[in-house]
């Protein structure tokens, strides 16, 4: 199935030939079926219309007046099986590169609009990855269990070639501020401190393994300890 992108791509514009109807957008998706959306923005009016291959290439049809169903018809000329075979390309529907077309479409039959649709891609990528955080760092009842972040990120955690990497370009970038702002502990702190939080956005996020905590306290403890000597004393 291609993604929302590749199928916002596809889909086709021309003046509509229906009367009443000033464009016409339509796709052929990856199971055969051709969709084709009319619509009138100054009149509110929107048509959906589906020939579903699997029906031997039935039409169905539906009238959308001012965000409401007002005419649904088959190629038989009745109304059975419109709703529910216009629900099931829903998705298909959702991708149409128009929100003002999807607006007036007004979520019937399950098509969202564009504003609906990337919002609630967010929001369950979001919840995804929180539940994937509660699973590593919380309990089920979901208090933080300090022990099993020890465990994980230090005792029980292997010490990997990559984290001694790590280590030794975070000691060179410090080293390396340190020698640019004239022997500066305060800058090779900054950097100390900014490069550990560093590394655990690039463990969690990039690599996706569980972060070696004891390399990012390393950095995090030195950094901010020779910061607050510079600050306190220098």
């Amino acid at each position: 199935m291609a993604s929302k992108g590749e199928a916002q791509r596809s889909w086709k514009r021309r003046p509509s030939e229906i009367r009443g109807y000033e464009r016409t957008m339509y796709i052929t998706v990856g199971n055969g079926d051709y969709l084709r959306v009319d619509y009138n923005l100054g009149e509110k009016t929107v048509r959906l219309y589906a020939e579903v291959i699997e029906d031997k290439g039935a039409s169905y049809y539906s009238i959308i007046k001012k965000g409401r169903v007002s005419i649904e018809k088959n190629s038989s000329g009745r109304s059975t099986n419109v709703a529910s075979k216009l629900k099931e390309r829903a998705d298909e529907f959702s991708t149409l590169p128009n929100k003002d077309v999807l607006e007036l479409i007004n979520s019937n039959y399950g098509i969202a609009t564009y504003y609906i649709s990337e919002k609630k891609s967010h929001k369950e990528q979001f919840n995804i990855e929180r539940e994937e955080v509660k699973k590593r760092y919380f309990k089920p009842e979901g208090n933080l269990s300090l022990k099993s972040v020890f465990y994980q990120g230090i005792g029980l955690k292997k010490f990997e070639f990559v984290d001694l990497l790590d280590i030794v370009a975070g000691m060179l970038i410090s080293a390396l501020f340190f020698y640019l702002n004239q022997y500066s502990f305060l800058s090779a702190g900054a950097s100390a401190a900014i490069w550990g939080i560093i590394l655990g956005i690039l463990d969690i996020f990039i690599r996706e393994r569980d972060p070696f905590f004891l390399k990012i306290l390393l950095f995090l403890i030195s950094g901010t300890g020779m910061y607050i000597y510079s600050y306190l004393y220098l």
